[in-house]
């Protein structure tokens, strides 16, 4: 008999160390209030759960609302009262200052009242419970969540943007190229003809560009290579992109100056991608502000290396755009409302590029109120 007795005695000590070792876990406290004699009872994982030493003992309610953070006390004070009126168990949850370290945690407690014979309330009983890693794993599973949705419309609005963006320069080219083909000789004036020439040329450089900039968006998605560097004039490199833009082309390309410092300058960066970069910069500029009032690309060393400007003279852009300008498939105000076409991967592809180069993008307003976009490479 006497063995039995162990036996059952051991087996309600197992019991009794793994419910502990499970509540340390969970990280689950179980306390018990007597309202009549003021007298809190409760487990040490209550104690650690609220982020009070080892050992000690809670003895009053208060001690643990003290805790609570100031912006939760009015609410959870508002909701025991209620419990109290309406006799009936709970569920709430809070954030308390932990006195230990002073982070945050979110504690979320279950209980019921306990009442005597004659239904009056004699005290509370319940569990309390650490939730903060499960509060702040909700909140970055709807972070992405929220960044995912943001990808799809982003996405979603990219390809039917893309769809107009190819379609136009497509339909301008076959467009002049049927007049060119099928207007009578007699009608077609040397000077209606190179009208006709020019704008293919100029809808075939738009085309190209858009192919360059999500053949490109690809590329850097993958990692597919690094920065390779060479060593280039940077008056040239400047004047090839100028002529690989097709800026050539219009009618007031005598308004792009050209500010290199010192004259000769050498420079080293992967020609291929910053010629792309400097592309979809320039052709920002005469989208959004025109070559009628001008446009500056410049070079210059500094300490840390050297970087490469364009400055325009337009309207310039909102504290809210230059913000999200890197966002790939981001569209200004100005775009949408004045329908400018592109794709909205430029300044991302730009950030990229320089990221590569173990560089920055950098957008400022200039000071005559257009728009500065900085490229700055290490040295």
């Amino acid at each position: 008999m006497d063995d039995e007795k162990k036996a059952v005695s051991r087996r309600l000590s197992d019991d009794e160390t793994r419910a502990r070792r499970a509540a340390a876990i969970a990280k689950l406290g179980y306390w018990d209030a007597d309202l009549e004699n003021n007298i809190l009872h409760h487990s040490s994982e209550y104690v650690s759960v609220h982020g009070l030493p080892p050992g000690t003992v809670v003895t009053r309610q208060e001690q643990v609302l003290e805790l609570i953070h100031p912006d939760d006390i009015e609410r959870v004070t508002i909701e025991f009262d209620m419990v109290d009126r309406a006799k009936m168990a709970y569920s709430t949850e809070y954030r308390i200052i932990r006195p230990d370290n002073g982070e945050i945690a979110h504690i979320q407690e279950i209980g019921e009242i306990v009442t005597d014979e004659a239904g009056a309330i004699i005290g509370h009983t319940g569990t309390s419970q650490d939730v903060t890693e499960q509060r702040y794993s909700q909140a970055k599973l709807e972070r992405a969540l929220a960044e995912s949705e943001m990808n799809l419309r982003s996405r979603d609005l990219f390809l039917a943007n893309m769809s107009h963006e190819l379609r136009t320069p497509l339909n301008a080219i076959s467009g002049y190229a049927e007049l060119l083909t099928t207007l009578d000789a007699s009608r077609l004036t040397a000077e209606k003809a190179n009208g006709y020439v020019q704008a293919i040329l100029r809808a075939s450089q738009h085309l190209t560009n858009i192919i360059s900039d999500i053949l490109l968006q690809v590329e850097l998605q993958r990692d597919m290579r690094p920065a390779e560097h060479q060593q280039v004039d940077v008056a040239e490199f400047i004047d090839d992109a100028i002529g690989i833009s097709g800026l050539r082309l219009e009618p007031h390309f005598g308004n792009i100056a050209i500010d290199i410092q010192p004259a000769g300058a050498v420079a080293r960066f992967d020609t291929r991608l910053v010629s792309q970069a400097l592309i979809n910069v320039l052709g920002n500029a005469v989208k959004y502000a025109g070559l009628e009032k001008g446009i500056t690309v410049g070079f210059r060393p500094d300490a840390a290396g050297f970087y490469i400007f364009v400055e325009d003279r337009g309207d310039g852009m909102t504290k809210l755009e230059i913000q999200r300008a890197r966002e790939p498939f981001f569209r200004g105000a100005q775009a949408v409302r004045k329908a400018i076409p592109g794709t909205g991967l430029g300044l991302s592809l730009t950030h990229r590029i320089m990221a590569l180069h173990g560089g920055r993008l950098e957008i400022t307003k200039a000071e005559h109120g257009g728009t500065r976009v900085t490229f700055y490479f290490p040295s």
